[in-house]
């Protein structure tokens, strides 16, 4: 054989062929020699090519869920946490998630939630009360503490609301990182708060580029 051992058809394979060709004497190779050299050298950068593409990095694809079930679920947890209000049956206000980087925006997707896990608290008998504010909800204490704004509370206390159903988000490179509370404005404390994952695909991408 001209080269001894078969050489491996790879990037490395192509290396070991370069080496021979250097070490070669080509005033005594025959013609069917320099044919083989030539095919040899040929597959060895196919197969170079090949072992780059094979060897290269593929980025995972990310599957939406199902965001109705998401939000039902977020509800339902909220809702065994907090078992107290089902015998109270007082109004609940519900609102936007906010982007949990910038209080005062929120997305599609902030949106959706909100009233996904308004519609679930309806569907168990409550009475909820939409607030359509896009901005507005939260307000950040010194110590970096959430707040409900000051126009959430005095709509929550001119409906008399046991709370209000509320959260935020945070967007991530695959994952959008969600967190349901329910909060009673009288005083900010959180009477139940439920925290979740949404994979980051192509409909949450759609949601939260929609301002």
């Amino acid at each position: 054989m001209l080269f001894g051992p078969t050489v491996p058809v790879t990037c490395r394979g192509l290396t070991r062929i370069i080496e021979v060709i250097k070490t070669m004497n080509w005033n005594v190779i025959s013609l069917r020699g320099v044919v083989a050299l030539l095919v040899a050298f040929n597959l060895g950068i196919v197969g170079c090519a090949s072992w780059g593409e094979d060897d290269a990095p593929v980025r995972p694809v990310v599957r939406d869920t199902n965001l109705v079930d998401a939000s039902y679920a977020a509800a339902d947890a909220l809702l065994e946490r907090a078992p107290w209000l089902k015998e109270r049956r007082e109004p609940l206000l519900a609102t936007t998630f906010v982007d949990i980087n910038n209080l005062e925006t929120s997305s599609g997707l902030g949106r959706v939630i909100g009233e996904q896990v308004g519609s679930r608290f309806t569907q168990k008998g409550f009475t909820v009360i939409e607030i359509k504010m896009r901005s507005n909800i939260f307000v950040a204490e010194g110590t970096g503490e959430l707040m409900l704004s000051r126009s959430v509370r005095e709509i929550s206390q001119s409906h008399n609301a046991a709370a209000v159903i509320t959260g935020t988000y945070a967007v991530a490179r695959q994952s959008v990182y969600v967190t349901a509370r329910l909060i009673r404005a009288t005083d900010n404390l959180v009477l139940a708060a439920y925290d979740y994952v949404l994979p980051y695909g192509p409909d949450a991408k759609a949601l939260v580029a929609a301002q």
